[in-house]
């Protein structure tokens, strides 16, 4: 009886397989076959560890969640993750290709940059063929017809206005996926022109237009300082959404590069058709991603640490004008005003630690792509640990270090000017730690801005408004003679003054 029941168990095991992933082939071998996602985000996680397992190896995990664990001690330390993983080389540009944004590589040339593009384009569905006749190389003497392509000859010659000439447009501007290699080899004017694409979405020639559609960006480098034949224009690199560093191959994989060179095959060729995203896929994972919640908690402190980085006490004696673009109109460093002039701690104050501050597009930029790592892993909430890994990538070429700060002078900060993503994701730490400190001098602020935006300010009688604004003018008062005029007091002044505004000038509308 108890064989006999051992020997049912067997045959529903081998039953089970057989419905599964394991499938007999000719020979009678076992064999199996590529798991099946049941969910989006599950299967842009297989898309990901198959480039892992078998096209990019890549066993630098550089984003990492969950507690650390300490192994060794002193200046040789390791310390290990205890939840999820990944490789910022190929979790970013699966992300872009998921948000349909710009995303930058840049390295040492052979790093494996253009495989990793064209393995994002893989996935959306196209052939290798047409996407390498499709990536744009640049080189010094790319024109603007070569990106865009050119007008038709006969109709050069017989139309009697711009509006007559057809232009035959280049087919890589229609796909959901362009890559853009040595994007700093291109010449300037032809940059521009590659700039209408990116930024506005679509090109004009002789009065005709053609929009890039809804795609994902790719481009490359061969160096992180924005070198090359051409020198990068400002606009261009701006538009660009993150930037991630090729890892250095490992030398353990050498058995796998071998046996590529012995099929003659690269990952590219056999790609499984199952991880393939198709057009509405990618619409439903860009839809999903933006329905992603952003708490208002995780704002709070992502605002809290970036406001710090553009502020600058001694800029300007206007408060309005206490920020870093004031320095850089008058052709000033933070270098030449961060001295023992400026009464603010300088270890204690991020402001000192950078020459510039955050435009609103890079807050945009993360904030889209923290929702979509939270969707990648599964998540229906953005964390504070999603900012912290994205941040690194959004601003590192968007923030740069003041090296003459006290911070860099400090021994065990000295690597902090050659490892940015180190430094970025210690300027947030910092930043929780400094907020939870500040939380009981805010409070109040929040609570005025609370009944700002709760309350219908057009409704309130005059003597309401008049009890607000002295309630908002006290508050001012008590911050800036009771604390120190830093940037976190500084950002809630502002906010502070533009409340003071809206409720003077609605009680100036009563006495119209």
């Amino acid at each position: 009886m108890r064989n006999n029941k051992h020997h049912t168990n067997a045959i529903a095991l081998i039953q089970l397989w057989l419905h599964g992933r394991a499938q007999l082939d000719d020979n009678g071998g076992l064999t199996f076959q590529s798991r099946k996602a049941n969910s989006l985000p599950e299967k842009c996680r297989l898309a990901y560890q198959w480039i892992l397992d078998n096209a990019i190896y890549c066993p630098y995990t550089d984003i990492e969640y969950g507690p650390r664990i300490t192994l060794g001690r002193a200046e040789q330390q390791i310390k290990l993750a205890s939840e999820d993983s990944y490789a910022s080389f190929i979790l970013l540009p699966l992300l872009t290709l998921m948000t349909s944004r710009r995303l930058l590589l840049i390295g040492a040339p052979g790093r494996g940059k253009t495989t990793v593009a064209t393995l994002m384009a893989l996935l959306a569905g196209y052939r290798l063929d047409e996407i390498k006749h499709a990536v744009q190389h640049g080189h010094p003497q790319m024109t603007q017809a070569d990106i865009l392509g050119s007008p038709l000859p006969s109709d050069l010659v017989q139309a009697r206005n711009s509006a007559d000439i057809r232009v035959l447009w280049r087919n890589w501007i229609r796909m959901r996926v362009k890559i853009i290699d040595e994007y700093n080899r291109i010449p300037t004017k032809t940059q521009s022109c590659l700039l209408s694409l990116m930024a506005e979405g679509y090109a004009e020639m002789y009065e005709q237009i053609i929009h890039s559609e809804n795609s994902a960006w790719f481009l490359t480098a061969n160096d992180d300082l924005g070198g090359g034949t051409f020198q990068v224009i400002e606009a261009l690199k701006d538009r660009i959404d993150i930037v991630v560093r090729c890892t250095p191959f490992n030398t353990h994989y050498l058995e796998a590069l071998a046996k590529r060179i012995a099929q003659a095959k690269q990952p590219e060729d056999f790609m499984p058709t199952d991880i393939i995203l198709t057009p509405a896929e990618l619409d439903q994972i860009g839809a999903a991603i933006r329905a992603i919640d952003m708490p208002p908690e995780v704002l709070e402190i992502l605002g809290f640490m970036i406001s710090q980085l553009d502020f600058c006490r001694r800029a300007s004696d206007t408060l309005e004008y206490q920020n870093k673009d004031t320095l850089h109109l008058a052709g000033r460093r933070v270098g030449h005003v961060c001295t023992e002039d400026c009464p603010l701690d300088k270890l204690e104050n991020l402001c000192t630690q950078t020459e510039s501050g955050v435009s609103a597009r890079a807050y945009q930029t993360i904030i889209h792509y923290a929702k979509a790592l939270a969707f990648f892993r599964g998540q229906t909430t953005v964390s504070n640990e999603d900012i912290r890994q994205i941040l690194p990538w959004v601003l590192h070429e968007k923030l740069k270090p003041n090296p003459q700060s006290d911070f860099f002078q400090k021994t065990e900060n000295h690597v902090y000017q050659t490892d940015k993503v180190s430094w970025i994701r210690q300027l947030f730490d910092q930043a929780i730690t400094q907020y939870a400190a500040y939380q009981p001098l805010r409070q109040p602020i929040i609570e005025l801005q609370t009944q700002a935006t709760s309350n219908n300010i057009d409704g309130l009688p005059p003597q309401e408004l008049k009890q607000q604004i002295q309630t908002i003018r006290q508050q001012i008062e008590d911050m800036i003679t009771k604390h120190e005029l830093n940037a976190p007091v500084h950002n809630d002044i502002i906010l502070l003054k533009h409340l003071y505004v809206q409720y003077r000038n609605q009680l100036q509308r009563h006495h119209w």
